[in-house]
């Protein structure tokens, strides 16, 4: 048995994020298929007094250090050293790089190295080249630091490796699930929107630059000309970078309910929309794995992608798949799925889902977390058979200085 401390300070949902999604659906799991380790899971204030142990095995920590602060550099460690682990899992790269206990990390991808630009942040252009640089440097520091890296994909791997010069067999993937069937969380609130009624188009998740989500907007005049109904449904938090799509929205001359900035849904509300849309698109220009698409096709929602390398990966060929940046190609394609009842003929994707579970996504992770235990094992073997070995030569030298 050994003692995993878990990084949950971006737990749940409610953070906005896909990280914090994974890491609570991870959590989940992994209470329901373990039976031998001890977990302490270290939490933020606000979900801390919310979360609730699973059992006697899983402890609850306060580390309540914002993301990318200096506090959770300088501070974070030593709650971790007082909570006594023997391996931590930090589930995003951003962990102490003072930390020297043995430790692995999940690296969801490596979006911002590939699409550096001062539109994906709200800071001013000298306080966002200065944590770029920083992030750069704990980025880098965790893939030669770490025992073992964990991706959500086979796409974020081969990146990693490539990026890093990281060997191979150091990265693990280990693919994310999505839920099949009924929603789990039991905290799930009541709907809070009236469903958008059909013809919709819709697109899940936040609203950074490298989504794309602009190109939605720019071809749905077009759209509107072939398919006069239609409509554009964003789902995500309200944030600055929402902000600047209904912005983008206001002048595109459209009528005011052909777009609709749909904010956060309830995961029953989720489902629904995945349901009712006439086609789910994700125009992104870079993905650790997306989610949502995954979750269209295991709803029989024809998906249309951009032609990236993660989205053939996670997608197969139950997708439509679009050039980046290819307007035209998009409003064909937008316009020939959501117009073509042909499309859920088929349950071949529904099938290529059902692959992606979150079950699946622990065991993998069970099992590296065992690979870890069992080189930490070896390692302090070996370090006492060294002490043993010093003590007894200088007993021996001793002697026969005697």
């Amino acid at each position: 048995m050994i003692h995993i401390g878990i990084d949950a300070r971006l737990y749940g949902t409610a953070s906005g994020t896909g990280i914090g999604r994974y890491v609570e659906e991870l959590i989940r799991a992994l209470a329901a298929l373990d039976r031998e380790h001890r977990f302490t899971v270290f939490l933020r204030r606000d979900t801390y007094d919310t979360f609730v142990p699973p059992n006697a095995r899983w402890s609850k920590v306060l580390a309540d250090f914002r993301p990318y602060s200096l506090a959770a550099q300088t501070r974070f460690p030593g709650v971790i050293r007082r909570a006594q682990v023997d391996c931590m899992h930090f589930t995003h790269f951003d962990h102490p790089i003072t930390y020297r206990a043995p430790f692995l990390v999940t690296i969801h991808d490596l979006i911002l190295l590939h699409h550096p630009s001062i539109r994906t942040s709200t800071l001013g252009p000298i306080r966002f080249w200065t944590k770029f640089a920083a992030y750069r440097h704990v980025l880098a520091h965790a893939t030669h630091r770490s025992w073992r890296i964990m991706t959500p994909s086979h796409t974020v791997k081969r990146e990693v490796a490539a990026r890093f010069g990281v060997l191979p067999e150091k990265i693990v993937p280990t693919l994310l699930g999505i839920d099949h069937g009924t929603p789990t969380h039991s905290d799930e609130p009541s709907a809070t929107h009236d469903l958008p009624l059909a013809p919709f188009i819709l697109y899940i998740g936040n609203a950074y630059p490298h989504k794309n989500v602009e190109q939605l907007i720019r071809v749905l005049p077009e759209v509107r000309k072939r398919v006069p109904d239609m409509r554009l449904v964003l789902v995500g938090r309200t944030d600055d970078f929402s902000k600047r799509l209904q912005r983008t929205a206001h002048h595109s001359q459209l009528p005011p309910d052909a777009i609709v900035f749909f904010g956060q849904a309830t995961e029953a509300e989720r489902t629904q929309l995945l349901r009712s849309a006439s086609a789910y698109v994700s125009a992104s220009l870079d993905e650790g794995f997306d989610m949502p698409t995954v979750e269209a096709l295991a709803v029989d929602t024809p998906v249309i992608a951009s032609d990236i390398p993660i989205h053939h990966e996670v997608l197969g060929t139950h997708a439509t798949f679009v050039a980046k940046n290819d307007d035209r190609t998009l409003i064909n394609a937008l316009c020939t799925t959501a117009t073509s009842a042909a499309q859920r003929d088929t349950l071949e994707g529904v099938q290529h889902a059902q692959q992606y579970t979150w079950r699946a996504c622990a065991l993998q992770t069970l099992a590296v977390y065992r690979e870890i235990g069992a080189l930490s094992a070896h390692r302090n073997g070996n370090e006492t058979h060294d002490n043993e070995t010093t003590r007894a030569s200088q007993t021996r030298g001793a002697g026969r200085g005697a």
